[in-house]
């Protein structure tokens, strides 16, 4: 049986990768494309695990070569992902994750519209602004610009199916709430 497309999304800072991890662990059959980035890695990644950080031309050559199953640009960075990483695991029967940003949600959602597009968003501006200054260690880029997107992100929000608040101090009840949709499509199967 091959798996599903499942894409954890929101704005910048809200938790999607720290949701994400808590969902791999629990669980086994749900897998995360490693992605790639032309930005530099935060302290706490590790590279090949938590994205493959290349040059912008190294990008720029998968992406002409017809090779990437989604990518975007966002502010100044460039993300994508394999179209064979993707391929290959789902085939196995694996289901799918992607941690992305809007644009690429709505990038993949438009030409696989069979993907569940999960929306995590905090309780307030100033949760989601308290969030983004303490993981950019108070050096976070283009801020004026990520102030402006979060309208626009939310405004898509509201149109998935899925969404979940991201409380602060509640990421057991966001996991939760994430398992429960992943698992009731499961019993649509």
């Amino acid at each position: 049986m091959r798996g599903t497309i499942f894409i954890i999304t929101g704005p910048s800072g809200v938790g999607k990768t720290t949701v994400a991890l808590e969902l791999l662990k629990r669980r086994p059959s749900l897998k995360k494309v490693v992605t790639y980035t032309t930005r530099p890695p935060r302290p706490e990644e590790t590279p090949d695990v938590s994205y493959h950080f290349v040059s912008e031309a190294a990008l720029t050559d998968l992406l002409n070569a017809g090779e990437l199953f989604e990518w975007a640009r966002v502010y100044e960075t460039l993300y994508g992902s394999k179209r064979s990483d993707v391929e290959g695991l789902l085939s196995q029967g694996n289901d799918v994750l992607f941690v992305i940003d809007v644009q690429g949600a709505k990038t993949i959602q438009a030409e696989h519209p069979e993907t569940v597009v999960i929306f995590i968003d905090a309780e307030s501006d100033e949760a989601l602004m308290r969030r983004l200054a303490a993981r950019d260690q108070g050096k976070t880029v283009n801020l004026e610009e990520r102030v402006q997107a979060i309208q626009d992100e939310r405004t898509y929000g509201a149109t998935c199916r899925y969404r979940i608040v991201n409380r602060e101090g509640n990421l057991e009840q966001t996991v939760e709430e994430a398992l429960g949709v992943m698992d009731s499509l499961d019993e649509k199967r």
